[in-house]
């Protein structure tokens, strides 16, 4: 008669990984429901409209087209985002360094987003302390890091306030600044301002105009240039996101072309 081999002892789990495990799990399920959330309410839209025309009673126009290709460019941009983030987590986002002056990733910034301000009432304004040089860097994440904190601050400022962005030397740093008025981030919430999906205001939604993930995706970018993004905010007089970047190439990684 064979005796089966007695089990091999399993090895003590450490404190705090079961801990963490539940953590790590437990954001995975809110993930996954915010994707869906996101998803589904384009999709849903898109839908009811396209029945609706092909009903009858909804006229095929430009007024619907032009909601459909609303919809549809927010669909791209929410699959977008998400597709940077999981290049982010998964180590593969690729960065092509160059050298590039923070002032000019400002101007075109700032360029690309005063017609959304002016609609929305809210004055875009840019300027320098000094002179910044140049940074190593990726142009266009660059652009990506300030356009998302720019978008942002427009979206949450309300009509007659300001959006600045600004850029100085700090050390061996180069600080961008996006800075609004008015609203402000409460101080219980500023920890959260870069957490995927949250939002201070649970009424908010996505018809606010953004995915939920462009503070998330600024910060996983220059963490991925060897900086930082933080934010401090004062109630009812608004709030300052500061990138901070090194001048130093900081070494070539498996994700740089």
């Amino acid at each position: 008669m064979l005796r089966s081999r007695p089990e091999a002892p399993r090895p003590p789990v450490r404190p705090g990984v079961t801990e963490r495990r539940e953590r790590l799990e437990e954001q995975r399920r809110s993930m996954v429901g915010d994707v869906a959330h996101e998803l589904r309410s384009p999709l849903t839209n898109i839908r009811s409209w396209l029945e609706a025309a092909q009903d009858g009673p909804t006229p095929t126009d430009d007024r619907l087209l032009a909601l459909l290709l609303d919809e549809a460019v927010l669909l791209q941009h929410v699959i977008d985002d998400l597709r940077d983030l999981a290049a982010a987590d998964a180590g593969r986002l690729t960065l092509h360094r160059e050298p590039v002056r923070a002032a000019d990733v400002l101007d075109r910034v700032a360029a690309a987003h005063r017609g959304t301000a002016e609609r929305a009432g809210v004055r875009l304004d840019r300027h320098d302390v000094g002179d910044t040089g140049e940074l190593y860097a990726d142009p266009l994440r660059l652009q990506q890091i300030v356009g998302n904190l720019v978008g942002n601050a427009v979206r949450h400022t309300p009509s007659g306030g300001r959006v600045a962005l600004s850029a100085r030397r700090e050390g061996r740093a180069t600080l961008l600044q996006v800075a609004d008025t008015e609203a402000g981030i409460a101080a219980e919430d500023l920890p959260h301002v870069f957490d995927r999906f949250w939002r201070a205001d649970k009424s908010r939604t996505r018809q606010t105009g953004g995915s939920g993930l462009g503070l998330s995706i600024a910060r996983q970018l220059a963490e991925a240039h060897g900086g930082s993004v933080t934010a401090r905010s004062t109630v009812g007089r608004g709030s300052v996101f500061t990138v901070r970047l090194p001048h130093e190439h900081p070494g070539r990684s498996a994700g740089e072309g």
